[in-house]
């Protein structure tokens, strides 16, 4: 039971392996039957349960677009300090507040991130995850710092062999959150980043404002911003992969 099984039902619906005109949030025998008869479609094992590979062809089927968010740091490792925030505290919330409004807002888009809590997470498991669950694209969610006097935004990709895609995206990913920022335009920038660099998908690693900026620091200090930088994050993921809404 539960939410998932009523988005199951829509997939199935849309596919035209069902005819439910107001999924409940019961997994039946008619769902049973209705996810055989996709299976046997796509030369699968006809269980009638969603396993992976059934998930992965449903997902195919309908062009499901899967983001993976990965808040940096977690843990251990806080990231960058100022005015008693932490760097890791700050990015889990918009991460947390991406996924919720990419979700809430947008059909067809699946979410998963690196940490939805104050763990540590490794640097190579974060790419490892994002490859293992072949994601659609990777998001890197940082905030800045540097010795309390630069401010602004920018964004990263990796600065090896990257194709036309990787560079499309960021360009639109930037510009969108950059035209709803009113803060400076640090640029599109390429690094060698670990998450950039052994991703297997097209990835970009953001830098929302400066941490150790006093100014910065006060927004970043707010969850009502950190709602909306939340908020402007998945809108420019939606505008890049034209995402449709609910």
């Amino acid at each position: 039971r539960g939410e998932p099984v009523v988005e199951l039902k829509k997939k199935l619906v849309e596919l035209g392996y069902a005819r439910w005109s107001n999924p409940t949030p019961y997994y039946g025998k008619h769902t049973v039957n209705a996810v055989k008869k996709f299976q046997k479609s796509y030369g699968l094992k006809q269980t009638g349960e969603v396993d992976y590979k059934t998930q992965i062809n449903m997902d195919k089927a309908l062009k499901t677009t899967r983001i993976f968010l990965d808040p940096g740091h977690g843990g251990k490792d806080p990231g960058a300090i100022a005015y008693g925030l932490l760097e890791k505290d700050v990015v889990l919330d918009i991460g947390l507040k991406t996924a919720n409004y990419l979700t809430k807002n947008y059909r067809y888009v699946e979410v998963k991130l690196s940490r939805s809590n104050d763990t540590f997470v490794e640097l190579l498991e974060r790419s490892n995850m994002a490859n293992k669950w072949h994601a659609d694209y990777f998001v890197s969610i940082h905030t800045n710092s540097f010795i309390g006097t630069a401010s602004g935004f920018e964004s990263y990709i990796y600065d090896g062999k990257v194709n036309m895609e990787e560079i499309k995206r960021q360009k639109e990913i930037h510009s969108y959150i950059i035209k709803h920022l009113n803060s400076p335009d640090r640029g599109m920038k390429k690094a060698n980043f670990s998450v950039l660099r052994n991703t297997q998908m097209p990835a970009i690693l953001l830098e929302f404002l400066f941490i150790d900026n006093y100014n910065e620091n006060k927004l970043l200090a707010k969850s009502s911003y950190r709602e909306y930088l939340g908020k402007i994050t998945a809108e420019a993921i939606a505008n890049t992969f034209n995402l449709k809404r609910k």
